[in-house]
């Protein structure tokens, strides 16, 4: 075998990209390929235990599976092929009825009137195992460990820059060769954290004192600019396919694969760069880069130093086809479930693409912006380039402050459209409503619930989206929802004609954040507002920058508005004062 892959790698020395090679030298090269890789996958299936007594007869969830501990494992849906050669589930109906019975004791579920809201559980009927009924009775969770990879963000930096051309062009036509350099170095625990304990699954939403607020498609455009058009990112191959691909891409036997450098359905990191520093073959190179960062930035786990070997199977036949796919949908479903695990009482880390949750964080709610304010950028660039992302305080104490400020937060502190006016318009696939999906995960979304965030007036919302079951208990190990995959794929398909949120029907906004007169009252009863119980909430104020941002903003407007009405007067010396107020107002802006 070692004999065959020499001989293919000296045919596969031609110029990368097609160019210079004729048709029928590419389809000699794509038939080598794929001999190539159907022989690996065949020597995978043949083997169960290797030279050195690994076994590697290994359960196609191994790909999610971080090897740390149960929380970080996504549930699949198993496909196979059944008799007559139709595709039927992999496991028996007994089987799946095991399973979702693990976590089906139902305490998790609202029966009853639950202390702090709701009074109905029909909109969030999970709450019973999210981590806000604990610390309503005084039982405050710790900090959550919130995982980032940003020391493989920047040696993916350096990478990309000792690359060639070649490798640079290649890279750069994917469209999100910038997500490395624009991650977060640090993120802030405590308000992570603070956001976390309001997330509701169900909903698929943060539930504020005030409402409902979500992450939407158009926060993903602006915050990464990655494309939120295109396909659904679905491909989920079994362990034997993933092995194979990897072999090839590394060119490791398949001992020193599952020896060295594979576990638990991931590749070491430190594998992929350090085939990506030996300046080899361009196309190889490139796709390793492009592995690399998926792993490192939009699809975080738990495994702290390897990669999802699933991240290479959009990129392992090459990067033409990356463009087509809907990264910016598929990174916020994976959010939204890792979001909605982290929620569970018993959790005590999360994952994910962080970097687009602060950063969402910081551009609706000025009172938790870092001290200075973001540096402008042009209306093509990120804006997670905005924010500086320095080291926090990772306390408890600091934690508490947030829950109190949030608890406490109106409307009106709100900026409801920090991207200007016409966000649907500028982003029309914001308004799709379905489900939204990375692999097996399926999540629900549904912009009608943050109208407000759209530049409309907040109605009380339809109803929810239901999977086909979920499992959603205080336990997160036994977190488990489950949707039909063909219902998601045809749903977002339909998008524009139908699957759309249709805002004719609704009233601009005159008043960000205006609601409709009955959404509160109805808000209220179906919804836990207020995460802190009264007799526990902290007696120390809130920290004064908190509150400084949102009065001195008043302050200044009223200041911006008195300087136009004394400039009116025909009076010199008022004229020289309002010019005065007008600079020393302008400089505190900019300083601070």
């Amino acid at each position: 075998m070692e004999d065959w892959d020499e001989s293919f790698e000296q045919q596969d020395t031609i110029k990368r990209g097609g160019r210079g090679v004729t048709t029928s030298v590419r389809r000699d090269r794509e038939a080598l390929k794929q001999q190539r890789l159907r022989q690996h996958i065949r020597v995978a299936e043949e083997e169960h235990v290797d030279d050195v007594g690994i076994h590697t007869d290994m359960d196609e969830t191994d790909m999610y599976d971080s090897g740390h501990d149960e929380m970080d494992r996504i549930p699949l849906r198993q496909v196979k092929k059944g008799r007559g050669g139709r595709f039927v589930t992999g496991e028996s109906s007994a089987r799946s009825s095991k399973r979702f019975k693990d976590g089906e004791d139902d305490a998790w579920l609202i029966t009853e009137l639950v202390p702090g809201g709701p009074i109905d559980g029909s909109v969030i009927p999970s709450f019973n195992g999210h981590v806000a009924v604990g610390i309503w009775k005084g039982q405050m969770r710790s900090l959550l460990k919130c995982h980032t990879r940003s020391t493989d963000c920047k040696t993916l930096t350096r990478l990309y820059r000792q690359s060639t051309r070649e490798v640079q062009h290649m890279i750069d036509a994917s469209g999100l060769s910038h997500l490395p350099s624009m991650m977060f170095s640090h993120i802030d625990m405590p308000l992570i954290c603070a956001f976390v304990e309001r997330w509701q699954p169900d909903t698929s939403s943060f539930h504020m004192p005030f409402g409902e607020m979500t992450i939407m498609l158009h926060d993903v455009w602006h915050i990464l600019r990655i494309p939120v058009e295109g396909q659904m990112v679905t491909s989920n191959k079994g362990s034997h396919f993933l092995q194979a691909i990897c072999m090839m891409l590394l060119g490791f036997t398949r001992k020193e694969l599952l020896s060295l450098h594979y576990r638990d359905g991931r590749v070491y990191a430190s594998s992929v760069i350090e085939m990506c520093s030996t300046k080899g073959i361009a196309e190889s190179e490139a796709i390793g880069w492009m592995w690399l960062m998926l792993g490192s930035t939009l699809f975080v786990d738990k495994s702290v130093d390897r990669i999802q070997a699933a991240c290479l199977l959009e990129v392992h036949d090459g990067l033409n086809d990356v463009t087509g796919y809907s990264w910016g949908s598929a990174a916020l479903a994976y959010l939204y479930r890792q979001l909605g695990i982290a929620s569970r009482g018993d959790c005590g880390q999360i994952t994910g693409c962080l970097t687009l949750l602060q950063a969402w964080i910081y551009e609706y709610f000025p009172c938790f912006r870092p001290q200075r304010e973001g540096v402008p950028v042009g209306p093509d660039v990120p804006r997670a380039r905005m924010w500086s992302s320095r080291s926090m305080e990772k306390s408890e104490d600091r934690l508490s402050t947030f829950r109190f400020r949030l608890d406490r937060l109106t409307a009106k502190e709100v900026m409801w459209m920090p991207y200007g006016p016409d966000v649907v318009s500028r982003t029309p696939r914001t308004t799709y409503t379905g489900w939204i999906r990375y692999r097996d995960v399926m999540e629900p979304y549904m912009p009608g619930r943050c109208l407000r965030q759209l530049g409309y007036v907040q109605t009380v919302p339809m109803s929810i989206i239901r999977p086909s079951k979920a499992i959603r208990p205080w336990t997160s190990s036994q977190y488990q929802v489950e949707v039909p995959d063909v219902i998601a794929v045809d749903i977002w398909r339909l998008f524009p004609d139908s699957s759309s949120l249709i805002t004719s029907r609704y009233i601009p906004a005159r008043i960000s954040s205006a609601c409709h007169e009955s959404y509160i009252s109805w808000y209220y009863r179906y919804s836990h507002p207020r995460v802190i119980n009264d007799i526990y909430a902290p007696i120390q104020e809130v920290l004064t920058r908190f509150n400084n941002d949102f009065r001195v903003n008043r302050m200044a407007n009223l200041c911006y508005n008195m300087v136009d009405v004394i400039k009116q007067l025909d009076k010199d010396e008022s004229v020289k004062w309002a010019e005065q107020l007008a600079e020393v107002m302008s400089d505190w802006h900019l300083a601070r």
